[in-house]
């Protein structure tokens, strides 16, 4: 089903799958030609930086808000028929992956162009997509699983996103010095903060996303200066990453049986 998703969702159209790469393409123009100038000189290979944080973000957006249209597409087939609904929810992370594959490919070529120092850090890669799709997958499980009764969800979300693409190290520098788990521990030892730009420091610094970025870009950007992640970090970020997912299940699972009632 989602194979029949993926290759029916540009059918008829004239640019036909090429629809996939001109939002991205859009904001990476865009907000490159009003960041680049700016913060290029502190950041290497800055236009790849920014377009890596670029198809990572629209992956995530995409995926969530496809996980509650999803709901809408198939109202058919939910209303009618006795399944495991949740294979719904892997059919939406399986054609978005298959979408952020090909953006993915296109920008290892720019990398290799650009002469990206590659290293066996590269093997990490599959941590980074299963995390980001855990992340994914996890958050539009639990928007979806109240999108049904409370149809606000779906404009607030929409609200919630734009306000979250400036509170990711998307187009700026990740600014948090040390280890993200030794900081974050640190937090504690430390005085409240006491303004709220302090505390949208803190939100920046280590909400998921922002980690997930920051990991990727060591790995395909700087590798040869950071390395790969270490085997904690590893193991704490896939923690983190699971327990979004899992609460996202346990959250779509309960609610799933009143969904024919709720359209």
């Amino acid at each position: 089903m989602g194979w029949s998703d993926f290759l029916l969702k540009y059918r008829g159209s004239v640019l036909g799958y090429l629809w996939s790469f001109l939002s991205p393409l859009g904001k990476f123009l865009v907000v490159y030609y009003v960041f680049g100038p700016i913060v290029s000189a502190e950041i290497p290979f800055y236009a790849l930086y920014l377009f890596l944080g670029l198809i990572i973000w629209e992956h995530f957006t995409v995926t969530t808000m496809a996980c509650m249209n999803m709901l809408e597409d198939k109202a058919m087939i939910i209303q009618k028929i006795v399944f495991p609904r949740i294979l719904l929810i892997f059919m939406v992370g399986w054609t978005n992956l298959l979408v952020f594959f090909t953006h993915l490919f296109i920008f290892l070529l720019f990398a290799w162009w650009a002469k990206v120092p590659l290293t066996w850090a590269l093997l990490y890669l599959p941590m980074i997509i299963l995390q980001m799709t855990l992340i994914a997958l996890g958050i539009g499980m639990l928007l979806t699983s109240w999108s049904l009764k409370y149809r606000d969800i779906g404009h607030l979300w929409g609200i919630a996103v734009q306000l979250l693409f400036w509170l990711t190290p998307i187009t700026y520098k990740y600014r948090l010095d040390g280890t993200v788990w030794r900081s974050f521990v640190g937090l504690f030892s430390r005085p409240l903060p006491q303004t709220l730009p302090a505390y949208a420091d803190i939100f920046v610094n280590f909400q998921p996303m922002s980690i997930l970025m920051n990991d990727a870009r060591r790995v395909l950007l700087y590798s040869d200066v950071s390395g790969a992640p270490s085997f904690t970090h590893a193991a704490v970020s896939l923690l983190m990453c699971s327990g979004i997912f899992a609460l996202g299940v346990w959250a779509y699972q309960r609610r799933s049986p009143y969904f024919p009632e709720e359209y």
